[in-house]
């Protein structure tokens, strides 16, 4: 039997070897620059988001090794380097106008802290080391970038500091590049010894008391053979929340210099922040441009960047989509339609008999609450009698929502008028819509988690997660090539599919988050109260809720030390806000204004709502003072989820 790979499981992004360069640029949406801002260039860049939101993904964009292949190619990669462009990073004629080198802080720096008995000494050898990774990662992609006629590149280079810099830059090597590279090379090894040592080390270890690298390089001129160079650095650190908590705290104090005229970005997961940063609103007092990844995701389309207006997040995950599913899609199954196409196909009889069945159960429970006699709705009827299908259902479960929260008006009249198609329009619209294909899910068995938009819904602005989801869908079709039925996913498939995957996104929070058992304890509590309002009969907050809120004044209370000592559950409460919040399981809106108060609304993760049948838009909350969701936190709750769709149904 031949066997099949699905391109969705691997990951390019962290894949540092030619082959994953160019699988790197494959499948890199170059939209996904339009998650940055135009102010890159003169203060920290500091990039924040959950696990998998495409941090690393955007630092290598704009690295040395990926320059240097686009130059190789000049006739490849025509989006990027448009983007490229337009950041300033690439000149007109496509030539690299900076040099970024990137600095993974995932090695090697956690252990320092079990190193150094003394924890100035722990700070001062971590500051050398973090210097010479630095200083190592600039040389190294001078010689990716920089060519000579003969001989060695580096020892063509020479850096000219400027007036404040040029100390810095003898502490760290000096002029040359050969020199800075050989320093940054001994310097690495003497501390990697010194972590590598079986028996601990009495005499301190050399240190920094600054990151000298920063000041060295700031204003900084490369001069290549003689010729001053265009090149600019760019300083990538990746992955702050490796770091520990102190080192964390010191090397920010450092990226924040307001004297630096040093181009870096630095990234890190939420999970980096204290649960007071979460839960509050971080440092909004430091001088950075922050970047909050799923915050610019949900923005994409509403905002212009560097001169023109960007596309839909949509549009990115579709295109990452369609550039890793292409080929495989072509080779296994002669298929040249897109992965998103294959998503949003037809929906078949099976689906078409469960709508039918639908259509004249609902159709009975409304003619035997509306007199025969009354004829106000006969007009609404009449027009949906002219449908078919699943619109045909959707259509009379709609009407169903608007003739309840009719007749239960207090001032309906005994002898009112026929009420016209206008009418219904009008007190109708897309969020009932939603509703009645939401509830037609859990009373008829009819798919609701399928086709691309809902799938890229249900990414929460994360690609990893979108690629997770994919992924299952990619199985499927495969499933379906092997047995010779084709790529094309019917919706039931994507339901029980999607379904399967948001329990296992569940089953996962305890293991894969500290503190998970007392996140699912406050989800659970949150998910129960979204799961009452959105299957009211009325469909009151239409589409449904998927959140709750905490007052501005209750956050300010939680806030405090003082009163989580008082309130019992409060310290819990607290704990799980902050996991959730950082894990991207909850996403927080503060500072909202409704109902004459301020809010801050807590959303639950668009997977985590397929488990518990709730619609997947931003809109629907009820909110709770602190009291009661700290209550929450003292006494758990039965986890009552919604039923998935099965492939099969007795159709009457």
């Amino acid at each position: 039997m031949r066997s099949y790979v699905n391109p969705f499981r691997a990951r390019t992004s962290e894949q540092i070897a030619h082959q994953g360069l160019d699988r790197y640029l494959r499948s890199f949406g170059a939209d996904a620059l339009d998650l940055l801002p135009d102010e890159l260039w003169d203060r920290l860049v500091l990039i924040r988001s959950a696990p998998g939101a495409g941090k690393t993904s955007l630092l290598r964009a704009v690295s040395a090794e990926t320059l240097k292949v686009l130059g190789s190619r000049r006739n490849s990669h025509d989006d990027l380097r448009e983007r490229l462009r337009s950041m300033s990073v690439l000149d007109a004629d496509d030539r690299p106008c900076v040099l970024g080198f990137r600095v993974p802080l995932g090695r090697d720096f956690r252990a320092i802290e079990d190193l150094e008995s003394d924890s100035s000494a722990g700070r001062r050898t971590f500051l050398r080391l973090l210097d010479a990774r630095i200083i190592g990662a600039f040389c190294d992609a001078i010689e990716h970038l920089a060519a000579v006629d003969e001989g060695s590149v580096l020892a063509a280079v020479r850096v000219e500091p400027d007036s404040s810099g040029g100390a810095a830059l003898e502490r760290v090597g000096g002029e040359s590049g050969e020199d800075l590279q050989a320093w940054a090379r001994r310097t690495e090894d003497e501390i990697l010894d010194r972590l590598d040592a079986v028996l601990p080390r009495d005499e301190p270890a050399d240190g920094h008391a600054a990151l000298y690298s920063l000041r060295a390089l700031s204003d900084a001129k490369l001069r290549i053979d003689g010729q001053l160079s265009q090149l600019r650095p760019l300083l990538l650190l990746d992955d702050g929340h490796e770091l520990a908590a102190s080192q964390r705290t010191l090397l920010l104090d450092a990226l924040h210099d307001r004297e630096l005229h040093l181009a870096r970005w630095y990234t890190e997961r939420y999970s980096a922040m204290e649960p007071e940063e979460l839960v509050g609103d971080g440092e909004p007092w430091r001088n950075n441009v922050l970047v909050d990844l799923e915050l610019e995701a949900r923005r994409m389309g509403t905002v212009t960047r560097r001169g023109g207006k960007t596309r839909q997040f949509e549009k990115l995950l579709a295109d990452i989509s369609g550039r890793r599913a292409s080929r495989p899609l072509l080779q296994y199954d002669d298929e040249d339609r897109t992965f998103v196409e294959l998503l949003d196909g037809e929906l078949g009889d099976e689906i078409e008999d469960r709508a039918d069945l639908a259509i004249r159960s609902i159709r009975e429970r409304l003619l035997s609450v509306v007199d025969s006699v009354d004829t106000r709705y006969s007009t609404w009827f009449t027009d949906a009698d002219g449908l078919s299908g699943t619109q045909a259902a959707i259509r009379w479960r709609e009407l169903e929502i608007i003739i309840t929260r009719d007749l239960e008006r207090p001032e309906l009249g005994l002898f009112e008028v026929e009420l016209s198609e206008e009418e219904r329009k009008a007190r109708s619209g897309s969020a009932i819509r939603e509703s009645a294909d939401l509830f037609l899910r859990r009373e008829f068995g009819l798919p609701f988690y399928f086709g691309s938009e809902r799938l890229s819904k249900m990414s929460a602005e994360n690609i990893e997660q979108y690629l997770n989801l994919c992924a299952d869908m990619f199985d499927e079709m495969l499933v379906g090539i092997t047995l010779r039925r084709g790529a094309e996913l019917h919706p039931i498939r994507q339901d029980a599919a999607l379904t399967a995957a948001s329990e296992q996104f569940w089953r996962d929070i305890p293991a894969r988050r500290v503190g998970g058992r007392g996140i699912q304890q406050l989800l659970r509590h949150i998910a129960k109260l979204c799961r009452t309002e959105t299957y009211r009969r009325k469909a009151p907050y239409a589409p449904g809720v998927t959140g709750t809120a905490l007052s501005m004044d209750d956050r300010a209370r939680l806030l405090d030390p003082a009163v989580r000592d008082r309130i019992p559950g409060a310290a819990e409460l607290f704990d799980a806000l902050g996991g959730a919040i950082g894990h991207n399981l909850l996403r927080a809106h503060t500072n909202r204004s409704v109902k004459n108060n301020r809010w801050m609304v807590l959303y639950l993760n668009r997977l985590t709502c397929v488990r518990y049948g709730l619609p997947l838009g931003y809109g629907g909350f009820r909110e709770r003072s602190l009291e009661e969701m700290c209550r929450w936190m003292l006494d758990d709750i039965e986890d009552v989820t919604e039923s998935g769709v099965q492939e099969s149904l007795d159709i009457a």
